[in-house]
């Protein structure tokens, strides 16, 4: 009786461990990698901190829509706002992106599912028969360990949305600070062409002069040399648009015809007012998704330490069942254990090493959060200063330039000043205006490394004042200056 007992205990337990097998390897294989399950996080994370549409381009309606929009920003004057909307659509990098959280999707389905079970199978052929073994094996320390594994890849999933939100607010930083390069670059390359041809005026009267024999050799050698630097300097500022376009093409991801964009003649005028200092360093913290995405890997640091201390010990258990037919042809089964027992290795280095891999990512949160807060102050600082040599030069320096010329003029009309100080103080004015576009362009770009340090955008600029001078001054005339008879007025050498 006792014996009957026991074999059907026997019995039931090998009818549960089968039956717990197979609901797992049921269960298990009904698991599904969902690609872009994590897209619709990363994209709101990105998208709150520009206020721009991101896709993920996945040859669907809505990929044709977005090409469609692309094309049509193109064909309009392009604006910030525009190029950082197109290199969001069309950035391959960023679309490159976008299959990590495929990855990370895919590397938390794979923390859910058990190890596969063993099959083993042996045959001792003898000359009286033979004798079969028969094994399955399933390993438990999985099963154990499901819950604990899925929070640290949960954890390392999370992360890996942060960062790809991250690279794409990246993007838009980069292209914003390349677009106003290329807006400065242009604007400035106009100006240039003034002084060309302010320069190339003196130049010509020079000559008229020396043929006349009003002015040295060395004199007219001056106004040639001032005419050739100026086309110098105007050849290397048309490469460094053509250079500064191609960057600005390539963030935003357009090739062939997509590339004849055209842009606006003038930077932004300067916002009246700049954002509060006493923000920026919460703000960056709050909002920097880099920072986000380091605590993240630092809570997964956290739970695989947890997970490794928890499982040192029990590095293998294998729970199954065992089949045997013996050479008279007598059947058995029974239930198979396999336990590895933690003699020379009981886990030790693995658990300094998650030890030091968790401090360390601590430590890297950190030393981030001083960074972006020192980012954050830093980049203010920089658009303050920025900020009060642009309303410098529309203050003081462009309204005194403007006045010398207007000075000049009235001399060089009664004839107490020549035509080289009339052009010289003309080409001094456009000179300025150059400084002073490059001083604007230098607040964009200082304002694009707030927003970097921040995270996110400013928002809309204050408005600008009415007394505010956004204009350039206004621009020489060298034609009329350069047709006057010299030795009527009394040209003075400079």
């Amino acid at each position: 009786m006792n014996i009957s007992k026991a074999t059907a205990s026997h019995t039931q337990t090998i009818v549960l461990i089968i039956a717990t097998g197979a609901a797992v390897v049921l269960f298990g294989g009904c698991a599904t990698v969902q690609r872009d399950a994590r897209f619709p996080q990363a994209r709101e994370a990105a998208a709150t901190r520009l206020e721009k549409n991101i896709v993920w381009n996945r040859d669907s309606e809505q990929d044709r829509q977005a090409k469609e929009a692309v094309h049509r920003l193109l064909q309009q004057e392009l604006t910030v706002d525009a190029a950082v909307q197109i290199a969001l659509l069309n950035n391959r990098n960023l679309q490159a992106q976008f299959e990590n959280l495929g990855i990370a999707q895919a590397d938390l389905v794979e923390a859910g599912l058990l190890e596969n079970p063993v099959f083993g199978a042996t045959a001792l052929i003898g000359s009286d028969g033979t004798e079969l073994d028969l094994d399955v094996v399933q390993d438990f320390v999985s099963l154990l360990s499901l819950s604990a594994r899925k929070k640290v890849s949960e954890a390392a999933a999370q992360r890996v949305t942060l960062e790809v939100a991250a690279s794409a607010v990246a993007l838009a930083t980069d292209v914003q600070a390349q677009y106003y390069t290329v807006v400065g670059d242009a604007q400035a390359i106009e100006l240039a062409r003034q002084v060309a041809t302010s320069t190339d005026a003196a130049a010509e009267l020079a000559e008229r002069q020396r043929a006349g024999g009003n002015l040295s050799r060395r004199d007219q050698n001056i106004q040639q040399a001032f005419y050739a630097q100026t086309l110098l300097d105007l050849a290397q500022a048309e490469a460094q648009l053509i250079t500064d376009r191609e960057r600005l093409n390539r963030l935003m991801g357009v090739w062939g015809t997509d590339t004849r964009w055209k842009i606006p003649a003038r930077l932004p005028p300067i916002p009246e007012a700049l954002p509060p200092a006493d923000e920026v360093e919460s703000r960056a913290v709050k909002q920097r998704l880099e920072l986000a995405a380091a605590k993240k890997q630092a809570e997964a640091a956290a739970q695989a330490l947890n997970l490794t201390q928890q499982f040192r010990y029990l590095n293998l258990l294998g729970i199954g069942v065992a089949f045997q037919r013996d050479k008279d042809g007598v059947k058995s089964a029974g239930p198979t254990v396999s336990l590895g027992i933690p003699i020379f290795n009981q886990g030790q280095a693995r658990v300094a090493r998650s030890d030091a891999e968790y401090r360390r990512a601590q430590e890297h949160v950190t030393a981030l959060a001083v960074d972006v807060r020192s980012q954050a102050r830093e980049a203010r600082n920089r658009l303050a200063t920025s900020y009060s040599v642009v309303r410098h030069y529309q203050n003081v320096l462009l309204p005194l330039q403007q006045n010398i010329v207007s000075e000049t003029l009235k001399l060089y009309n009664g004839m107490l000043l020549g035509v080289y100080d009339l052009l010289l103080a003309q080409q001094n004015q456009v000179q300025t205006a150059r400084l002073y576009v490059s001083a604007a362009r230098d607040f964009w770009l200082a304002w694009t490394d707030l927003e970097r340090a921040l995270g996110g955008k400013i928002g809309p600029p204050a408005a600008v004042s009415s007394n505010t001078p956004t204009e350039t001054p206004p621009q020489p005339v060298p034609a009329q200056v350069g047709t006057s008879d010299s030795h009527q007025h009394g040209d003075k050498q400079p």
